[in-house]
């Protein structure tokens, strides 16, 4: 494993290089504020810029360094898809309703576009578009049949090359074909938070960094938030934790579960290397059940990899570093004597249904439930959530994610105790789909 990382090998993500949290000691609590915001991450700021900028006093509370957590911590991958099918989301929500979700999540990434662009956030976003690949043969027309619903009922761009035409798009031989989404793309996820710090503070939001929530209960019409640094009396609590939802919340924790997320960085490489590698620059996913996700850092100069790199929950830096490069030089076996510079995990949070969600159960709001698709949806959801606490939204259509109470499952209180023996069996099945695909 030694000779995988660098020598200056660092347990830390890569994007904090370039915009690190801040380390400053949290500022005196308001006595009161119209809207208090559990969590700095990208819902919680975004909830709190649209607050503040409506007039409301707002502060924001964060048991860590603001931009800390996930929304820090990701590879950095955009676009306008939720993780579950037409077909998964018919099921339970009816074909109609699934697909006006599904239209939804596209016009939040155009909104997601329009807003990134419209502040001036200098965050790297390039729409270099996104290659999938096809792990099996199976894999593949089932691709063909979703870049066509995709295109034709939903209206996101898509089209899929077999494997005869990917030389122009990726340097390997390990896929069976590939979906091209050439209207997604990436961008720098450190850069974005700072951004949207900038704007709520800019626009009158109070930050309190470092100051964890204890409690919250309703008082006399109103909400008492107690902190490890004094309470806030609030008129509502906005609760943006995601995986990082913690025991004062247990009603909700029982609903959201957080799942490992890990990253790395490789060490600079040779001129040229990720051109010939990557000559479209896409960003690359799979189609495993433990799917991974490679992109070229916004520079140009290292492949960063996404994924899960061990079966077991809460692995080193040292054990993310070796398994995702196991990972990018089964991609790309000519990174074999590459060393990893960065490696670092984040926490992402799934609900039962593996739908994002906002709503209220009286005065305590909520924004929960990435399920992977964080960078847009949260943010997204949070200016939604926003509006909707100001009384900003009547003239605009409801959102299909703001859904009554959130799903829970007998067997699971909070702690997943199923995700490592689940992430092996998932490991299972691909090596084994793979190994048929190959027999037939």
């Amino acid at each position: 494993m030694s000779g995988v990382l660098h020598p200056d090998f660092r347990d830390r993500p890569y994007w904090w290089e370039g915009a690190p949290p801040e380390e400053e000691a949290p500022p005196p609590l308001p006595s009161r504020v119209d809207v208090a915001v559990v969590g700095a991450g990208y819902a919680g700021l975004a909830t709190a810029v649209v607050l503040a900028r409506a007039g409301r006093s707002v502060a924001v509370l964060d048991a860590g360094p603001a931009g800390g957590g996930a929304s820090t911590r990701s590879v950095g991958m955009i676009g306008g898809r939720l993780r579950q099918g037409h077909a998964g989301l018919a099921a339970t929500l009816g074909a109609d309703s699934a697909l006006a979700l599904m239209r939804e999540t596209a016009a939040a990434y155009r909104w997601f576009l329009g807003f990134v662009a419209g502040e001036g956030i200098d965050c790297d976003l390039r729409q270099s578009g996104r290659l999938i690949g096809a792990w099996t043969r199976r894999d593949a027309e089932g691709q063909k049949r979703l870049a066509e619903f995709l295109a034709s009922k939903v209206g996101i761009a898509a089209h899929c090359l077999g494997p005869d035409r990917l030389d122009g798009e990726i340097a390997t031989d390990l896929y069976r074909g590939a979906m091209v989404l050439p209207e997604d793309g990436g961008l720098d996820p450190a850069r974005l938070h700072a951004g949207l710090l900038a704007l709520a503070r800019a626009a009158g939001a109070r930050i309190c960094a470092r100051t964890p929530v204890l409690g919250v209960a309703e008082e006399a019409g109103a909400m008492r938030v107690t902190t490890a640094h004094g309470p806030i009396a609030a008129g509502d609590v906005v609760l943006a934790t995601n995986a990082y939802t913690g025991p004062p919340f247990a009603w909700y924790r029982r609903r959201v579960i957080p799942v490992g997320s890990y990253m790395a960085a490789t060490e600079p490489l040779p001129p040229g290397t990720l051109a010939r590698l990557l000559p479209a620059g896409r960003l690359v996913n799979d189609t495993r059940r433990l799917a991974y996700a490679f992109r070229a850092s916004p520079d140009g100069t290292r492949l960063l990899v996404g994924g899960r790199a061990s079966a077991r929950d809460h692995a080193g830096a040292a054990t993310v570093a070796a398994g995702l490069h196991r990972a990018a030089r089964t991609l790309f076996p000519d990174l074999a004597g590459v060393r990893m510079t960065h490696a670092w995990g984040g926490m992402v949070a799934f609900t039962v249904d593996r739908l994002p969600n906002i709503g209220a159960r009286g005065r305590l709001h909520h924004v929960l439930g990435c399920n992977g698709s964080g960078v847009v949806m949260n943010t997204y959801l949070g200016a939604r959530l926003g509006r909707r606490i100001a009384g900003l939204d009547h003239n605009e259509p409801p959102t299909g994610f703001a859904r009554d109470g959130l799903p829970s499952h007998p067997l699971y209180r909070g702690r997943p105790w199923f995700m490592s023996p689940l992430s092996a069996w998932y490991g299972l099945r691909d090596r084994f789909d793979r190994l048929a695909d190959r027999l037939n």
